[in-house]
């Protein structure tokens, strides 16, 4: 037998040993169950001692865990503001608890508690009912009141409640419906304060006499107060003639900095419309086919920042900027400091000046319109310092800006 299997071709000899480690295998599979995972899916018990605790706009349940050793997770389940079936789950492992946020009303809510396998077999559900307090954003619409203040109008607001609301505008004015525009901004938790909206239609122009204001306070989920009308007469505000504005220290042959500007980019933009592009005073120049530029033949990086002497102290409403049109390089916001004309000493030293600092501003860098930016105080000042910090770099290592405007009262 050995001597006739030897002298059997090699394909064959070979086909019969796979047919053979083919047979042991299914004998295996079939007679050895070891190694095999077993699903407990059997409906554990219902959890227990659920409880629920009403907070603004929100209502937090708490419950006991089946011992069950099925028991995998437990499963929310209520009807949001809108009508819709929502559910939250909760792992065994984590703590038995679950806030249900965005309620509109202090209506009473339905939930259902499930206690399911791994596969989502239960027992059924356990059922409780609570009523959310009053949501924040209902509270918070009846504290705002409106000032009118250079521009627009100054939106006073309490929020007493440790979530954020928002504030939404739709104005236009009384005369004119078509002069419109609209406004929103977040309220901290627990914050009292106020929020200058410049009163700007769609051209940025700014509305003039009295104005209609409809006031909202909404939350995270889209709802929303029923609207608070308001008339509101702001002050006027004009665009701040530029015919005496200047930087510091200016050079137009150089990009080294001075003690006005970090630097800026005389040699690489050329010049155009006969006017000289890439310096600080493209931004000034009425034309929004040059712009500054910070320098880049000699290397810089940010911070970059510029002072603007207007030549005379006016009061600020809003600093209008425009980026460098079709370019989306540039800086994402931007540092606004003021400072009066007692307040610069020694003028040769601006770190010395008496600077209020009004904060940052974030730059939509892929807009070509004028973004301005209100300052709420609506300061009196003669220069401006706008300053771009590491914060504000964009996709490029430059600042750069087409046109910069003030609106205020001379």
């Amino acid at each position: 037998m050995k001597n006739e299997l030897r002298r059997k071709p090699l394909w064959q000899r070979l086909m019969g040993a796979m047919a053979v480690v083919c047979l042991c295998l299914v004998g295996s599979s079939c007679d050895d169950s070891e190694g095999r995972i077993s699903v407990d899916n059997t409906a554990p018990e219902p959890v227990t001692g659920v409880q629920a605790v009403a907070g603004p706009g929100e209502v937090t349940l708490t419950w006991t865990n089946p011992t069950s050793p099925s028991f995998m997770y437990t499963k929310v389940v209520y009807t949001d503001s809108k009508g819709e079936e929502q559910y939250v789950m909760v792992a065994k492992d984590k703590e038995p608890t679950a806030t249900v946020k965005g309620f509109a009303n202090t209506d009473t809510q339905t939930f259902l508690l499930y206690a399911c396998a791994v596969k989502g077999n239960n027992a059924g559900a356990v059922e409780i009912t609570a009523a959310p307090n009053t949501p924040a954003f209902l509270e918070v619409v009846n504290t705002i009141t409106l000032e009118p203040v250079l521009g627009g109008t100054l939106v006073n607001y309490k929020n007493d409640f440790a979530t954020e609301v928002v504030i939404a505008l739709e104005y236009h004015q009384a005369d004119d419906a078509s002069k419109s525009g609209s406004a929103r901004f977040n309220v901290p938790a627990n914050s009292e304060g106020s929020q200058l909206v410049m009163l700007v239609d769609a051209e940025n122009e700014f509305l003039e006499g009295e104005c209609v204001i409809s006031v909202t306070a909404q939350d995270e989920y889209e709802n929303a107060s029923e609207p608070i009308q308001q008339h509101v007469t702001p002050l006027p505000a004009v665009k701040i003639d530029r015919t005496l504005w200047s930087f510091p220290g200016y050079n137009e042959n150089s990009n080294d900095g001075t003690i006005g500007y970090s630097s800026q980019e005389a040699q690489g933009e050329g010049d155009k419309d006969g006017l000289k592009n890439g310096r600080v005073m493209s931004m000034i120049d009425s034309s929004l086919n040059t712009y500054w530029h910070a320098s880049w033949k000699v290397a810089t990086n940010y911070p970059h920042w510029f002072i603007l002497d207007m030549g005379r102290e006016v009061t600020i409403a809003s600093v209008e900027f425009t980026r460098r049109q079709g370019d989306a390089r540039g800086q994402t916001g931007q540092h606004i400091y003021t400072c009066t004309e007692a307040g610069a000493s020694d003028p040769t030293n601006p770190d010395s000046w008496a600077w209020v600092d009004h904060g940052s501003f974030p730059f939509d860098t892929n807009s070509d319109a004028p973004q301005a930016c209100g300052l709420s105080s609506t300061p009196k000042a003669r220069y401006i310092k706008v300053y771009f910090g590491t914060e504000h770099k964009g996709t490029g290592s430059q600042a750069m800006l087409a046109d910069l405007n003030v609106y205020g009262a001379e």
